[in-house]
């Protein structure tokens, strides 16, 4: 086997290919999520119409569903990986897993205000301060969040783990859209 020069890891030329880069993958689901947040405050600052429900309705199906569905790709198939390979990575998994459960809570506040302006647009004048907070709140840890996982848990995913192990990850998470 040659060595991957980028990576210093071996190229077996016979291993399946990645079905697209998890790195890119896991950044992609970064983005996205502060693209729904950027969709949560104009939200909340717009006109109380039947629009709002339907951007609400989207912001919530991406916390209720998409960014726990990211949560486990982290969870179940990152972190037990990444884990005893490297003292600030372990720091990082363990800072990680304790900001998921914290965004989980946040998450849901957020949801729970969402599904009351959904069903009742005339809520949300009601509403907008409190979920103005909900949202800010949310979007701060995730902002402080991503950028722990980015610096440190994604770039070790590169130089920590064998091309099988990137694989066995992209397949575990593709799995999860199903």
């Amino acid at each position: 086997m040659a060595a991957d020069t980028d990576s210093g890891r071996e190229y077996d030329p016979t291993a399946p290919s990645v079905p697209s880069d998890v790195v890119e993958t896991l950044q992609f689901a970064h983005t996205e999520s502060m693209q729904v947040m950027s969709l949560a405050e104009s939200l909340v600052e717009a006109s109380a119409t039947p629009s709002v429900a339907e951007a609400a309705a989207r912001i919530e199906a991406f916390l209720s569903k998409t960014l726990p569905r990211h949560v486990r790709d982290e969870e179940d198939s990152l972190a037990p990986r990444l884990a005893g390979r490297h003292p600030v990575v372990d720091k990082a998994i363990e800072t990680m897993k304790s900001e998921h459960f914290v965004e989980a809570a946040m998450a849901a506040r957020v949801v729970g205000l969402l599904g009351v302006i959904r069903r009742d647009v005339s809520m949300l004048n009601e509403l907008r301060f409190t979920l103005s907070t909900a949202i800010g709140e949310l979007k701060s840890l995730l902002v402080r969040h991503q950028a722990m996982e980015e610096s440190i848990v994604f770039p070790a995913l590169k130089r920590l783990l064998p091309r099988q192990a990137l694989t066995d990850i992209g397949v575990e998470m593709t799995a999860r859209l199903a």
